[in-house]
């Protein structure tokens, strides 16, 4: 009986030191994927870890805009392909628009192939990076659109600087001073809907509190906006729109109000590549 016994943890010792020994072989052959968090505009506000581990990835992903941006970092030959690829520019745009349902099975589609891809690349003990712009946690489309459901153990987040941290900086005021209460990142579909048809009691509520606004994509659905700003603010309502947030060449401030606004943004052509912030210091 003792020597059985003995036999049967002998067995389960051995067993365990050999799963054990096989997976940290299996660890050290597998690979990794970097979400990397590019910045809002250039090398020169990007986080130095992001650009050694972009420089160290066997394989890259990214847009061709990207590759143009971070040439001096990006090995075109290890560019596999564009993850954005049919589901961003100004003909998904369009479809996205008009037709819905089949802008999402391109989504669902890419999603597929990326993921698929990607998980071949780590097991096959390859270092994937996948090139975000701003910060990929705050409406980065890498993690909301193309790698939802993605294991947690296969990838790791290295954040960016976000276009709200570039325009705050633009502004040069505090985003949480003049009494304000609390900060809400957010973009005119997440707060109203595509259809601009709910949230009013949620705007009626913040019109009670000091509070800063930050929307993300709002510039082309701007006079929607204030029409519905219109019902809980007064027109004194200052507002500011930074424009190419980070770029240092490009970079513009527009300083108004809720009442001046749309008039003030018809002085500046860029219609897309802006942030608006709302608030005390807008002013």
């Amino acid at each position: 009986m003792k020597i059985s016994r003995h036999l049967v943890l002998i067995f389960f010792l051995v067993a365990f030191l050999f799963c054990f020994s096989a997976s940290v072989c299996f660890a050290g052959n597998t690979g990794k994927l970097y979400i990397l968090g590019m910045g809002p505009s250039g090398p020169e506000l990007t986080a130095p870890r992001a650009i050694a581990v972009l420089e160290k990835a066997d394989t890259i992903l990214c847009s061709s805009r990207m590759q143009k941006r971070f040439w001096k970092h990006v090995d075109p030959n290890k560019v596999a392909f564009n993850p954005w690829e049919g589901i961003h520019g100004e003909e998904a745009g369009k479809l996205r628009k008009t037709d819905y349902q089949k802008w999402i099975a391109r989504v669902e589609k890419q999603k597929k192939k990326i993921q698929t891809f990607v998980l071949q690349e780590i097991k096959n003990g390859k270092t994937v990076a996948m090139l975000d712009g701003g910060d990929p946690c705050v409406y980065g489309p890498s993690l909301y659109w193309l790698l939802k459901g993605f294991d947690d153990r296969y990838f790791e987040i290295i954040p960016g600087m976000s276009a709200f941290n570039a325009a705050s900086a633009a502004l040069k005021r505090p985003m949480t001073g003049e009494n304000t209460q609390f900060v809400m990142l957010t973009a005119p579909f997440s707060l109203f809907g595509d259809s601009y048809e709910k949230a009013d009691e949620v705007l009626q509520d913040l019109s009670k509190y000091k509070t800063t606004m930050v929307f993300y994509m709002a510039l082309s659905s701007m006079d929607k906006l204030v029409e519905k700003f219109k019902k809980y603010y007064p027109p004194e309502l200052p507002m500011a729109v930074v424009y190419y947030a980070g770029y240092l060449e490009k970079e513009q401030v527009l300083r108004s109000t809720l009442g001046t606004i749309l008039d003030d943004l018809k002085k500046v052509d860029e219609k897309w590549l802006g942030l608006l912030i709302i608030g005390e210091c807008a002013k």
